[in-house]
C-alpha cells in the first residue's frame, strides 16, 4: 500500500503557514499545529485527504479513549473543521468529514462570572498596589491575560481614563478606565514613566550567610554597577570556633540592614503563570474557587450587559471580531432577568393594584 505520510505533513505544513498569513494569534497555532500533528498520526499511511466522517468519529472515539475531555474533543474537532475547510478552498478535498460530525455541546459551568458582590469581594482581598491595580484594571476593560502582561505604561492616558490595547492579529483598540482603576494604576505606577505596566515584585534581598575555612562569612550582591551590573562582596564575621551561629546570624543581619540592596527593576512583564497565581491567591483569600483572568472578560461583559449597554458596545470594548462570540461572554444576570420579566409579562408588575373582579 502506498505511504501518504510525506504528503499529509506536507499538507499540515501548508496550514501552519496559512495560520501565519492569516495572523493567527501565536498560542493558538501552537494549539491547532498539535491536535492536527495529532489527527496526522492517527490517520498514519493513509491519505487525510481520502478521509470520511467515520474517520473522524473513529479519532474522536480514540482521543475520548485515552482521557480527553468533552471539552478537548470538542475543540479538537473545531479544529480539523478549519483544517479541512482549508482543505476544501485548495481543492484537495471535496468532501468536509468533520462537518458531518455532530457532538453534544460541553457544559461549561467554569465559564459562570462573578457577581458584583463577589468582585467586591476580590477587591477587598487585595493586599498590595500591583494586586489592586491588577484587579481593578482587568474588571474595569475586560482585557484578555495576554493583552493585560502586555500593557506598556506609555499606553495609559490616566487622565482622561483610557489605554491604547494590542489585541489579537497586531489590532489596536481604545478601552475605558473606571476611575478607581485610574487611581489604582496611578498609585502603583508611582514614578515610572515607560515600561511594561505590571512587573514582578523583586524580594527583599536578604544576604547569605555560610561557614568556610574555619570562618563566618557573609556573602550579598550590589546592583548599582553599570546598567545594573551585579557585582558580589563577601566579608568575614569570625572564626566559627569562637563565634556560635546565633551571633553570627545577628551580625550577618546588622551588616545587611546598614548595607544598599536594592534592585533594579527589570523591563519585562509578568508570566502568564504568575499573573493565574496573583489571580488564584486573591480569589482564596476572599472565599472563591474557579476565579481565573478569563473570568473578569466574562464579568465585564455580563455586567455591562445587566446595567444596559448594547452587545455592539460591548463588542467594540472586548475587541472582538463576530457579534456571536460577545454574546457567548455577556450572559443574562438573575437581575436582568426579573427586570425583564416584571416589566414584559402582563402580570409581572401590578403596581400594587388588586386584579378587578
Amino acid at each position: 500500500m502506498r505511504s501518504y505520510v510525506r504528503f499529509n505533513r506536507g499538507l499540515a505544513r501548508q496550514y501552519d503557514q496559512w495560520m501565519v498569513a492569516m495572523h493567527y494569534a501565536k498560542p493558538t497555532q501552537r494549539v491547532y499545529r498539535t491536535i492536527i500533528r495529532r489527527y496526522v498520526q492517527f490517520v498514519g499511511k493513509r491519505s487525510i485527504a481520502t478521509a470520511r466522517h467515520t474517520d473522524i468519529r473513529q479519532y474522536i472515539a480514540r482521543v475520548s479513549e485515552d482521557g480527553a475531555s468533552l471539552n478537548t474533543v470538542y475543540r479538537d474537532l473545531g479544529v480539523l473543521r478549519l483544517f479541512y475547510d482549508f482543505l476544501n478552498l485548495g481543492g484537495v478535498v471535496n468532501y468536509v468529514a468533520p462537518r458531518y460530525v455532530k457532538l453534544r455541546r460541553p457544559w461549561r459551568n467554569s465559564l459562570r462570572p462573578l457577581t458584583e458582590s463577589q468582585i467586591q469581594q476580590v477587591i477587598s482581598a487585595t493586599r498590595t498596589l500591583r494586586e489592586r491595580a491588577l484587579i481593578e484594571f482587568l474588571y474595569a476593560t475586560g482585557c484578555r491575560l495576554s493583552e493585560t502582561r502586555r500593557l506598556k505604561i506609555e499606553c495609559l492616558d490616566l487622565p482622561s481614563r483610557s489605554a491604547q490595547i494590542l489585541g489579537k492579529m497586531g489590532k489596536v483598540r481604545t478601552v475605558l478606565l473606571t476611575e478607581t482603576a485610574s487611581d489604582a494604576l496611578s498609585a502603583y505606577i508611582g514614578g515610572r514613566k515607560n515600561g511594561f505596566v505590571f512587573q514582578e515584585d523583586l524580594p527583599v534581598q536578604r544576604g547569605c550567610l555560610y561557614a568556610r575555612d574555619g570562618q563566618w562569612k557573609s556573602k550579598w550582591s550590589d546592583y548599582r554597577g553599570p546598567n545594573g551590573m551585579r557585582t558580589q562582596h563577601t566579608k568575614c564575621l569570625g572564626n566559627v570556633k569562637q563565634l556560635s551561629h546565633e551571633a553570627a546570624r545577628e551580625k550577618h543581619e546588622e551588616l545587611i540592614a546598614s548595607l544598599y540592596l536594592g534592585r533594579p527593576l527589570r523591563n519585562y512583564p509578568l508570566s502568564s503563570v504568575s499573573v493565574r497565581e496573583i489571580i488564584v491567591h486573591i480569589a482564596t483569600r476572599a472565599g472563591l474557587k474557579n476565579v481565573t483572568p478569563h473570568t473578569f472578560r466574562r464579568t465585564f461583559a455580563t455586567h455591562l450587559y445587566d446595567h444596559g449597554a448594547s452587545i455592539e458596545v460591548i463588542k467594540a470594548l472586548m475587541g472582538h471580531v463576530w457579534i456571536q462570540t460577545t454574546m457567548a461572554y455577556a450572559h443574562i444576570g438573575p437581575d436582568r432577568l426579573s427586570r425583564a420579566f416584571d416589566q414584559c409579562h402582563p402580570r409581572g408588575r401590578l403596581n400594587g393594584q388588586q386584579p378587578s373582579e
